[in-house]
This record gives C-alpha cells, structure tokens and sequence, in this order.
C-alpha cells in the first residue's frame, strides 16, 4: 500500500532578509535550535569547534538555542560542560539557552546558517522546515530525514554522520562564500502553509 506523508503547515510569511554585512564580514553564524539532549548530536557540533585550531574558530561563532540540557543525564551534561567551557571563553561558542515559538524568527534573524547534527534517523525535524521559512540554509547529517528533506549542495549541506572533523571542515568552507550562500537560499523551496496543509489533508480523506 502506497504511504502518503503530508508536511507539518507553517506560517504563511515572507524569508526573513539576509542578515546585514559588515565591510569585511562573512556569513560566519551558524546556530543549533531545538532540544539538547544525547541524540541531536550537540557533542559533535563542540568536537568540531575543538578540532579547530584557535585562529580557525575565531573566524565563526556558533550558537546554541537549545532547551531541557538541564534534564539530561549528568554524564552527557558533564560532558557537554567540558566541551563547551573553553569554545565559551574564547567566544566562538555562545550558549543562548531556550526560546519561546514567537522568538524563533527573531533569532533566526541573526545568523547565517541552521545546523541539524543529529545522530539518530530522525523522521522529519521541524527546524527544518523553520529554517526555510526563514530563508536559512541548513548543514545536516546525512542520514534520516535530515538527508531527505535537505538537497546537498542545492539549499543546504550535508555532513557525515557523527564525523566531527567532516562537519568542521564543512563549516570552514562554507562561511567565506557569501555567493554561495545566496545561491542556497534562492533554491530553497517555501514548505506547506497551514492552509495548504490543511487542503492536502481534505483532499486526502475526500479521495478515501
């Protein structure tokens, strides 16, 4: 039998703008939304930054909008905490903590690039589709549906999986190609709006 997925709708809004450059500046923002927990990959994001050298991470910075890192289990915390410590120190990691819904769009704003680096197969992340809506490319593991929903090289980037050194790499590469960058963008495609997600699924049950 033929399996029929219809998307999660999202609000009907234009791309947020890209975020305004300095003289000099480049597309060196990248941030993580969503739960930090032991299985979206927060770990191999930090491993990255740590297999930099000094002078590499201070070209970028990397944010962490992230909620429930208190719940986890104390092992992943205290290995979170150790990682995190000196990438902090150093400002190139800044640790934003939580988020309500209505604040999303605003940070989004502010960066440049959304990173998926989780190590399960996860079904369809949401951040995805908020991360199109608001005009951001992504850099995902390839695995799951991150693979699937985001086109290598056409409005995002693909990592391999719990490869710290292939997602650092990726990162270094990525941040200096503003030109790249718009190309991305310009290819990404508006997901479902909530009306539209509701007409799919009226017509889904009408044809049943």
């Amino acid at each position: 039998e033929k399996i029929i997925m219809i998307e999660n709708g999202q609000k009907d809004i234009d791309p947020l703008p890209p975020r305004p450059l300095a003289e000099g500046e480049t597309r060196n923002r990248f941030a993580y939304f969503g739960q930090v927990n032991p299985y979206k990959g927060i770990d191999i994001l930090l491993e990255a930054l740590r297999s930099m050298t000094k002078e590499q991470r201070k070209k970028l910075v990397v944010e962490i909008h992230g909620a429930n890192f208190e719940r986890q289990p104390g092992e992943f915390q205290e290995k979170i905490q150790k990682l995190a410590k000196k990438l902090i120190k150093e400002g190139c990691l800044r640790w934003v903590g939580p988020y309500s819904p209505d604040e999303q769009m605003q940070r989004m704003q502010a960066i440049d690039w959304v990173i998926v680096p989780s190590i399960w197969w996860e079904n369809s992340p949401m951040v995805i589709q908020e991360a199109f809506i608001a005009g951001r490319p992504l850099i995902v593991s390839d695995i799951g549906g991150m693979a699937e929903k985001v086109k290598n090289g056409v409005d995002g980037v693909h990592f391999s999986s719990r490869n710290p050194g292939d997602l650092a790499s990726k990162l270094l590469s990525l941040f200096e190609s503003d030109d790249y960058w718009h190309d991305l963008r310009a290819r990404i495609t508006k997901p479902l709006s909530y009306e539209e997600c509701a007409y799919k699924h009226l017509i889904f049950f009408d044809a049943k």
